[in-house]
């Protein structure tokens, strides 16, 4: 395994990187298939550059595991089963190897039935959405994913936490790199405000309140207090909506009855996941399809730029272009990041 170390930087290559998570996963009693699946997510994240939800998340996941709250055993349980539905119980399992699964059961009903609405329960953090709605995507799938999440926001106007920055994500194919619209309904992802408090930097306005309700840009107040949703009330109206789609209509914990990821960590989080796949062609050829989203690009790109922008994007081009350079070169991890991997590489004793 090749790491080169420069201040705070890591750079180590994808595939070791991968094969790292896979061991340490497997040391916890994972299988190395369903490990490999929760590796690809993660290290992904990392390569696109949204570290926020890459292997930072390995050491809680194996703290869990350890606990008893995660099953190190993903076994799948089919709930409710029609022609455009699809319900199944996590049993406690992996959110990344849960979610996966039920993302590809669910394309397979969808290339037959045209659409299908995809519910787990009974799961754990999943990771970066985006990964699952660009799975659909490769089958020529148009898909919307979301997951509710530990309560870090309180209602618009309140200071009581009661939701989760619960995220979404779309995706639609094209004939070169995916449209993948991949966010949180907070102003910033809560693993945004971790790097910012494990780097040291400073949040931007209207990012967070203090526990006691006053506006704050120290990230470390913002993790003992309270997120802000994005857009004020829209944010929150949205987020809500995620917490009743995955959460109470797929039987899963909701609300103030999610319990805190790094709380009691022998209490199952018991959160839940929702995605609507639907199979393009049914609508629309797919050659007339990816022409109208030439066309859309084309449009885009060509707008005039406001001052200080040289380049238009859309959605997910940004984390496209990144991921190319990342993995000819290598993932970029901070150096705490890093040395907590380490530091279980060595308790497990893998070099």
């Amino acid at each position: 395994m090749k790491v080169s170390i420069d201040n705070d930087i890591v750079t180590i290559g994808p595939q070791d990187l991968r094969n790292l998570v896979t061991d340490l996963l497997e040391k916890v009693g994972v299988p190395r298939w369903d490990g490999a699946t929760v590796a690809e997510i993660m290290v992904n994240a990392d390569l696109k550059g949204v570290e926020s939800h890459g292997v930072r998340w390995l050491d809680i996941y194996l703290k869990r595991i350890q606990a008893g709250s995660v099953k190190p055993v993903t076994d799948l349980k089919v709930v409710q089963e029609k022609a455009g539905l699809l319900l199944v119980d996590a049993q406690g399992g992996l959110g990344q190897v849960a979610f996966t699964k039920a993302i590809e059961m669910g394309i397979a009903k969808a290339k037959t039935a045209g659409v299908c609405a995809v519910g787990v329960r009974n799961t754990n953090h999943c990771g970066m959405l985006g990964f699952y709605t660009e799975l659909a995507t490769k089958a020529n799938m148009a898909a919307m994913t979301m997951t509710n999440s530990t309560p870090l926001m309180a209602p618009w106007g309140g200071t009581t936490l009661s939701i989760g920055t619960n995220p979404i994500s779309f995706g639609v194919p094209t004939q070169g790199e995916p449209v993948i619209l991949d966010m949180a309904t907070s102003a910033s992802a809560r693993g945004k405000v971790f790097l910012a408090a494990q780097k040291g930097y400073k949040l931007p306005d209207g990012v967070a309140l203090t526990k006691d309700g006053e506006p704050t840009t120290d990230p470390k107040e913002a993790l003992e207090g309270i997120l802000l949703p994005v857009g004020g009330p829209k944010g929150y109206g949205l987020s809500l909506i995620i917490d009743i789609m995955a959460g109470i209509m797929t039987g899963s914990n909701f609300g103030q009855g999610i319990t805190s990821l790094y709380g009691d960590l022998a209490q199952a989080q018991n959160i839940g996941h929702f995605a609507v796949l639907v199979n393009i062609e049914d609508f629309l050829a797919v050659d007339d399809f990816f022409a109208g989203m030439q066309r859309s690009r084309t449009e885009l790109k060509s707008s005039k730029l406001v001052k200080g922008f040289t380049e238009i994007f859309l959605p997910g081009e940004i984390e496209a272009n990144t991921l190319k350079q990342r993995t000819e070169k290598g993932a970029v991890l901070p150096l705490a990041t890093w040395s907590v991997l380490d530091g279980w590489a060595k308790k497990f004793g893998i070099q």
